[in-house]
């Protein structure tokens, strides 16, 4: 049993965690928040108890190799900090909106200690601050308590199951045609990501010969396409698809000299295949679907993306006006929605018509909302998970990757899992500069998992392999 648990438990309870955003809790605003900190917990206890015991190690050495590895790991400091800052935000958050009748003009209310970073409303506040220490967590028990083999195991787990809630959130939804509201374009982004990292995870399980590659290419692949279908915009689906199109053609020439040719072309003819019923179903078949509808909304092309432009631009300028009122620390988690009101003349106002707690660029809200300190903080924390996966990039590129890879090109050297999970977070770095995709918790959640992962995939040290 403890064997088990020392190889499957935390990477469970981490799965749970990114996964928990799909439950659904009631009215109640505060409520579903607060399990993010009991699974949270969960994770911390089993990282500390049960982490992966590597081949010679005992559960004790473990326990040392894994206390030594978070003393010695940035992202334990960087997340330290911005937990805490959130925390502050949250205490003295509750600064409604009052009215200056001198002035004729609505502000923000001082919060109880005016110099201290703050929140306009401090359920917002308390949210941010559940869903980071999630982040936090995650990453470093990812990166410190798992080995190479539950690594894979949790992304394959993921990979599957966001394929099944893809398909469960289609068809829930189907008859609504819920696809503008901001939080289902964040599911498009999810499903899309996971879409790409399962090519990945299929030509390594195909290369291994791994069971269950069927049904990891079913779910992980299709029926993530599916949901990206139905949920993205159409920027978002012309991206995720040409980084798709991308991936299948580097895992054909990847298993080239791994799986026999008779495999290849199985996979090639069920892709087409699939993508060639799915066209016919959407186009022909069932001509009134929404994702039918969503496109056509988008043609003409430049129509489009002139209102895009233009509702962009008034967001962009609102939010680089209320950072410039709360310069160091920002106006607080969702302070966006409550403030860009204050600044927008009526024919302004008009071009927010849904979703006015976004601001269409994620690192502008993120310096409206954290200010100059946080915006520093998130992003030394993003740099703090993709330092080693460059550092043993480097590794293998100078050693030569995987064994028996020698010759080939690097791309196909080194790990499947290590070339579409760079692209899958590429991806989502690529929206966030015109969406807001890391206000997703399950977005945000996938992306520093699979950052604290992929090194994992490659060679630690010359020479040897990775863990």
């Amino acid at each position: 049993m403890q064997k088990i648990l020392t190889k499957y438990g935390l990477a469970i309870h981490v799965a749970l965690v990114c996964f928990f955003p799909f439950a659904g809790f009631g009215s109640s605003r505060w409520l579903p928040f607060i399990p993010f900190l009991w699974l949270s917990l969960a994770v911390v206890e089993l990282m500390i108890l049960l982490p992966s015991v590597y081949r010679g190690e005992t559960l004790a050495d473990a326990r040392q190799r894994m206390v030594r590895g978070l003393y010695w790991d940035p992202l334990l400091y960087i997340g330290a900090a911005l937990v805490g800052m959130l925390m502050i935000q949250w205490l003295n958050g509750g600064c409604p909106l009052v009215y200056l009748p001198d002035a004729d003009v609505w502000r923000i209310s001082t919060p109880p200690i005016a110099w201290a970073p703050f929140c306009v409303e401090a359920v917002a506040g308390f949210s941010q601050f559940c869903v980071l220490v999630a982040c936090v967590v995650v990453g470093l028990a990812v990166r410190n308590a798992l080995s190479r083999t539950p690594k894979r195991m949790l992304l394959q787990g993921m990979a599957v199951a966001s394929g099944c809630v893809a398909l469960i959130s289609v068809a829930r939804v189907w008859p609504e045609r819920c696809l503008a509201d901001a939080a289902n374009l964040a599911r498009g982004t999810f499903f899309g990501f996971w879409m790409l990292l399962s090519w990945g995870l299929l030509a390594d399980a195909l290369t291994r010969f791994q069971r269950g590659g069927r049904t990891l290419y079913l779910f992980g692949t299709l029926a993530n396409l599916i949901g990206l279908l139905f949920y993205s915009p159409p920027l978002s689906v012309c991206l995720y698809g040409i980084l798709g199109l991308a991936l299948f053609l580097y895992a054909l020439v990847y298993l080239d000299a791994q799986v026999s040719k008779k495999t290849q072309v199985l996979l090639f003819l069920v892709t087409v295949f699939a993508l060639a019923a799915l066209v016919v179903t959407l186009g022909f078949l069932m001509p009134d679907n929404p994702v039918a509808a969503k496109m056509k909304e988008a043609w003409p092309v430049a129509e489009y993306w002139e209102k895009l432009m233009a509702t962009r631009r008034v967001r962009m300028d609102a939010a680089l006006a209320l950072w410039k009122e709360h310069l160091w620390f920002g106006c607080g988690a969702g302070g966006f929605f409550h403030g860009v009101g204050l600044l927008l003349s009526d024919k302004e106002w008009a071009l927010l018509q849904t979703d006015q707690a976004y601001a269409y660029h994620e690192y502008l809200q993120f310096l409206c909302e954290y200010g100059v300190v946080g915006l520093a903080l998130f992003l030394t924390a993003a740099l703090a998970l993709i330092a080693p996966l460059c550092y043993r990039a480097r590794i293998a590129w100078q050693a030569g990757g995987e064994v028996g890879m020698e010759g080939r090109f690097f791309l196909l050297r080194i790990s499947p899992i290590v070339v579409s999970g760079v692209l899958a977070t590429g991806a989502v770095f690529v929206e966030s500069w015109f969406a807001n995709p890391f206000r997703s918790p399950a977005v945000l959640l996938s992306w520093s998992v699979a950052l604290a992962a992929l090194p994992g995939f490659l060679p630690k040290h010359a020479n040897k392999k990775a863990r």
